[in-house]
């Protein structure tokens, strides 16, 4: 999938979360920030990724190590992740936001021909039976539709008095 889609997923992702946590303004912007961020931190692992551009020298040796869409996107990178959050005693909305980021991130990846190194370092290739070209129209309807639903959610309580009223 492509950056747009992996951002437009992490954006619902934190808007999902700020709906259930029902955070302040801060800590909502804070929590939307994260999932974005988040939702594309696996693609460090490829230099001309979003992330993989502004963090070139990581992304150069995280990519010569691990190679692309293994480690990073793996459950040992999210256990990994979890563990650090965990040690630094992440609040439970910002854990909940950067590990379902991350988690949408491989997810959407496995909707594609490639699929990722789930179990890394095992080098089995983990996709869904059906798959969609990266890029493609399946990509960016899902993309729209992904941005769609985080604007409802965020707005829902205005959307949901507009309707009141108009009724």
């Amino acid at each position: 999938m492509t950056g747009k889609t992996h951002a437009s997923c992490g954006l619902l992702v934190g808007a999902l979360t700020i709906e259930y946590f029902h955070t302040d303004l801060f800590t909502s912007i804070t929590v939307i920030t994260l999932a974005v961020i988040s939702s594309l931190l696996p693609d460090i692992c490829h230099p001309q990724s979003k992330i993989g551009r502004r963090f070139k020298l990581i992304s150069f040796f995280i990519r010569m190590i691990f190679g692309h869409r293994t480690f990073t996107h793996s459950l040992l990178f999210i256990a990994i992740i979890v563990c650090l959050l965990y040690v630094i005693q992440t609040s439970s909305y910002y854990l909940v936001t950067i590990i379902l980021g991350l988690l949408s991130h491989v997810i959407l990846d496995m909707l594609t021909p490639r699929g990722v190194k789930l179990f890394y370092p095992i080098p089995i290739n983990v996709k869904f039976l059906v798959v969609f070209k990266t890029g493609g129209l399946v990509d960016i309807s899902l993309a729209s539709a992904l941005t769609i639903g985080a604007i409802y959610v965020i707005f829902q309580p205005f959307f949901n008095n507009l309707f009141l009223n108009w009724l």
